[in-house]
């Protein structure tokens, strides 16, 4: 049997791993509710989520924004299945999707001035890259 102070510190070292793996996780679930309903509500979802009156021209922007929230979801759930295997490439695509976020919210606030993108998004995207920093710093040790 496993001295369970062995057992302890070894879940203590995957600590960081575990907090990214949940913050992708909420993060995938995220986005595939809003891809969802961007792409089978989207007249719904302009106006009740971004305040911005349906027009059937903006349909082809629907679709394409939707698919995009549908890839991002696969993604961020790639990035999961290799983390959860020890697989370092797994960290660096979520770190990848932080760098995005973080990215999204300032180019949305800069542009737009909505500085709920960057509470939102630009805070998601930091609080990503700083587990992924620390998860993957604990796998190098981990691994050696």
């Amino acid at each position: 049997m496993n001295n369970p102070s062995i057992q302890s510190k070894n879940a203590i070292k995957k600590t960081w791993r575990h907090l990214f793996i949940g913050i992708l996780a909420i993060q995938a679930i995220l986005e595939f509710v809003v891809g969802s309903l961007i792409l089978f509500a989207f007249p719904t979802a302009l106006e009740t989520g971004f305040g911005i009156s349906y027009s059937s021209e903006l349909d082809a922007l629907g679709i394409a924004l939707g698919l995009y929230l549908f890839l991002l979801t696969a993604l961020i759930v790639l990035s999961i299945l290799w983390t959860t295997k020890a697989k370092y490439s797994g960290i660096t695509l979520g770190i990848v999707v932080g760098i995005f976020l973080v990215a999204f919210g300032l180019v949305t606030f800069f542009k737009l001035g909505d500085f709920n993108a960057i509470l939102v998004d630009g805070i998601r995207g930091l609080v990503t890259i700083i587990l992924g920093y620390l998860a993957g710093k604990e796998l190098k040790q981990q691994i050696g």
